[in-house]
């Protein structure tokens, strides 16, 4: 449908400005708005989307496609096709797809689309992305970064990936709840993090007397 409402919309307007997207251009740190939960109640209830959230990903070369890495969502597989950006995860029982048109400053905005046993449900709420610019990274004003360096020094989670080079600072992430437990709001500190040998985007959070309490990277 979207698809079609765009070529609808480029055949009564005037000439459009041309775009060349170059699929490396994905990689990256991003932010993605898009359901905090999808569930279904009972075996004859509906599908339900979750009010949209924003959330850190990152999007990842693997050989000859693309993966992507969501704090706290998981991840999957992102495809470029024209403009046309895909990301998709899941399994064969139930699949869920977000689609968009590319923009040349690396967004899109489209719907989800979960597909379970065979029927398709979309979500009437936009979802959209955009790919985070780090050379303008936000101020550190707290003591986040050094918890989280000293904690990827003694329990490296992510990986041998080798030392950390590089923390830069993202936002604030919730911590997603479910149909009945409402959102930790800013629950994570999230910072982009470069290895020797890699990269990750981690969460942080501390407690009220600055005790780190909570760490997770994708």
């Amino acid at each position: 449908m979207l698809l079609a409402l765009a070529l609808a919309l480029a055949a009564t307007a005037g000439p459009s400005e041309s775009i060349t997207v170059n699929a490396d251009a994905l990689t990256g740190a991003w932010t993605i708005t898009r359901p905090t939960y999808i569930a279904k109640r009972g075996l004859f209830s509906a599908i339900e989307f979750g009010p949209p959230a924003p959330g850190f990903c990152r999007v990842e070369r693997q050989k000859d496609e693309f993966a992507f890495h969501c704090l706290c969502q998981g991840g999957g597989t992102v495809r470029l096709e024209g403009r046309t950006i895909r990301f998709a995860w899941g399994n064969m029982l139930a699949r869920v797809a977000m689609e968009g048109v590319l923009q040349s400053d690396n967004s899109f905005s489209g719907r989800i689309a979960f597909k379970l046993a065979g029927i398709t449900a979309v979500d009437s709420n936009l979802s959209s992305g955009s790919k985070l610019d780090l050379s303008r990274p936000a101020p550190d004003t707290g003591n986040a970064a050094q918890l989280l360096r000293t904690a990827l020094s003694q329990d490296n989670s992510t990986g041998i990936m080798g030392t950390v080079q590089t923390l830069i600072l993202l936002g604030h992430q919730d911590r997603l709840g479910s149909p009945d437990k409402p959102n930790a709001k800013d629950y994570f500190t999230v910072f982009a993090v470069e290895f020797d040998h890699g990269e990750r985007i981690c969460g942080v959070h501390q407690r009220d007397d600055g005790v780190m309490d909570a760490l997770q990277c994708a």
